[in-house]
């Protein structure tokens, strides 16, 4: 078993939590999880059933509305609000990774733990 790679490292209200907090609209956060998913354009244009040249001009306008150049600081973003929100809701933000959530993650040898105490999270 394997942690996942891509927009599956986050749960899904923790997705839901970061569109809110960073203010994205649904297709903004379908773009953004594409992207996480190193998605080209064309391939999100066509799980959104919409022309390349419009999710281009979306995530042009992402971009500038997270204060981001491209994909890899988009992503650095998006890691960076998680954590931040992780910060300022002292452990009432949803887990990480769903493969934590059911208990099932490779990594956590602590079965029975809180997320906080398995990373030596203090608040």
């Amino acid at each position: 078993m394997h942690c996942p790679l891509g927009a599956a490292i986050f749960s899904s209200p923790a997705w839901n939590a970061i569109a809110g907090s960073l203010k994205l609209s649904g297709q903004e956060l379908q773009i953004v999880r594409g992207i996480f998913d190193d998605l080209t354009e064309l391939a999100i244009a066509g799980g959104l059933r919409v022309s390349p040249h419009t999710v281009h001009t979306h995530c042009e306008r992402l971009y500038h509305k997270v204060r981001v150049a491209g994909r890899v600081q988009l992503v650095l973003r998006i890691l960076e609000e998680y954590m931040a929100l992780t910060l300022s809701q002292q452990g009432n933000f949803p887990p990480l990774c769903a493969y934590f959530v059911a208990g099932r993650c490779p990594f956590d040898g602590s079965r029975g733990r809180s997320q906080k105490e398995s990373f030596g999270i203090k608040f």
